[in-house]
């Protein structure tokens, strides 16, 4: 019988199946064999059948042993034995292409002649997966036989059953959890924040933001009027009604600046230290610093003059006695506020002065 098998529209009939190589697994291998001899050899082909058992190492490594039994023209019989070691390409799929290599014995039967040789066998070929269980398997080998020097060309085609064996499990990704972050120091973690950046020491709530104990819109960081009565229309400090400023104490600081200077000398630190006692005992207290000028030169340059002393006496108030900058303002009136005349050497001495001013914010 002179055919070759070839796994036509296999791949058809495979379709979407997926099947995994196992360790441990064991394939029966039954095929239909076909044998196309070396030239030197008297049989020209042969065809047959046979059985192999393949053991699966992993999901790439296998070993098979099989046998064949072949029927070639010109009254000769063949049995072949053979050892082989496989390597899949894909450990699972609906095609999985393989590499085959192995060792063997044959034997030439004609008539009540009997012919031996050892044989080394490379190739490959291709399974094709139905299911877990269930595939065919098309198989391509050159064969080498050692004693004489020959080279035959077999391929098989069969349906093959597979069971057992385990699947090797994936190796597990170890999941880092972060620690949780509050960033802004307030006790509630940064994925439950919704008021991140609060300031330090502001009492929040379990959202992350601050307090409005009595409910009056404002919270507790900023009312100054707390425990408004349910309902009250408050300010922006949380008090009911209109907050003004109301000056409590005046202090007119008897310093004298050199000609067209903003610089302070240390003789007149005493006159700073009577505002920065007074604004230490009232704490609640702030303080404007009014610079004033005579008249004589320009508006614009008396104006900037006194401003520039105010922001000196400012400076000073900070640097020397430690009194909280955002308690000082500083402003420069130039000759827009005169106490006297200034036609006078005496009625422009006195427009030439700095004025601390207290103040507080009171409701009306």
């Amino acid at each position: 019988m002179k055919r070759i098998i070839l796994p036509v529209s296999l791949c058809l009939l495979a379709g979407h199946a997926l099947a995994e190589n196992k360790e441990g697994q064991i394939v029966i291998n039954p095929a239909v064999s076909y044998i196309k001899f070396d030239n030197d050899r008297l049989p020209d082909e042969a065809d047959g059948f046979g059985l192999g058992l393949e053991y699966r190492f992993g999901p790439n490594w296998a070993a098979e042993v099989a046998a064949f039994r072949n029927d070639a023209d010109q009254g000769v019989d063949l049995t072949q034995y053979k050892l082989d070691g496989l390597y899949y390409f894909s450990k699972d799929g609906t095609v999985q292409p393989y590499l085959g290599a192995g060792i063997g014995h044959a034997d030439f039967e004609r008539g009540d002649a009997d012919e031996g040789e050892t044989q080394v066998n490379l190739g490959g070929g291709l399974r094709f997966n139905f299911s877990e269980a269930w595939s065919a398997r098309w198989d391509l080998r050159g064969i080498y036989g050692v004693d004489d020097n020959d080279t035959d060309l077999m391929t098989t085609l069969g349906i093959s059953y597979a069971f057992g064996g385990e699947s090797k499990p994936e190796p597990k990704k170890e999941v880092v959890v972060a620690a949780p972050v509050d960033s802004d120091g307030d006790g509630v973690t940064d994925d439950k924040d919704q008021c991140p950046g609060t300031a330090a020491g502001v009492k929040v709530d379990a959202t992350g933001c601050p307090l409005d104990s009595d409910g009056d819109g404002v919270t507790d960081d900023k009312d100054q009027c707390p425990n408004t009565e349910a309902g009250a229309t408050v300010d922006e400090k949380g008090c009911v009604g209109k907050v003004q400023t109301v000056t409590v104490e005046s202090i007119e600081l008897k310093i004298n600046f050199p000609t067209n200077s903003d610089v302070i000398q240390s003789q007149y630190d005493p006159e700073l230290k009577k505002v920065a006692d007074f604004l230490n005992k009232h704490t609640d207290l702030e303080v404007e610093i009014e610079g004033h000028t005579d008249s004589q030169g320009a508006a614009a340059y008396n104006k900037t003059l006194s401003q520039k002393r105010a922001d000196s006496v400012k400076r000073a108030l900070v640097k020397r006695f430690g009194v909280a900058e955002e308690r000082i303002t500083a402003v420069g009136y130039g000759e827009e506020n005169p106490i006297a005349t200034n036609d006078t050497a005496d009625g422009r001495k006195q427009n030439r002065r700095v004025v601390a001013v207290m103040q507080k914010e009171v409701m009306q």
